[in-house]
């Protein structure tokens, strides 16, 4: 005989409560959980690109560089001589900063693939 019958009923009570959290809620989360659509995650990798999808520095990057940059980086700027943009090697050493400044999101986007393409360097039969 228990000469607390409160404190008795309180711990029945409680221990219901947490039969009743255990049976009912923990399906719901489990159910919620496995309904949850997976995303894929993003990569940088693409296919491959086709001879036509390559993006060369001379025709397609230099134009927009030099639309952007000019003139400081170019021949004759007071920037030439630590940053000359008209060499595709510091355009990929560089190319996070420069990204951040060019504002045109078509020209950001052809800069882009020229990283991507270029991300394990240039090609060796490549004069830099």
């Amino acid at each position: 005989v228990c000469l607390f019958p409160a404190v008795t009923l309180r711990r029945r009570i409680f221990r219901t409560m947490k039969l009743h959290l255990l049976y009912y809620l923990l399906p719901l989360l489990v159910w919620q959980t496995c309904s949850i659509k997976k995303i894929a995650p993003v990569t940088d990798t693409q296919p491959e690109q086709s001879i036509k999808d390559t993006v060369h520095f001379s025709s397609q990057i230099q134009p927009i560089l030099v639309k952007n940059c000019s003139p400081c980086h170019f021949t004759g700027g007071k920037m030439y001589e630590k940053l000359p943009f008209d060499k595709d090697t510091t355009f990929l050493n560089h190319h996070e900063a420069i990204l951040k400044r060019i504002k045109n999101e078509e020209e950001n986007a052809m800069l882009k693939s020229f990283v991507l393409q270029n991300r394990n360097g240039l090609p060796e039969s490549k004069p830099h």
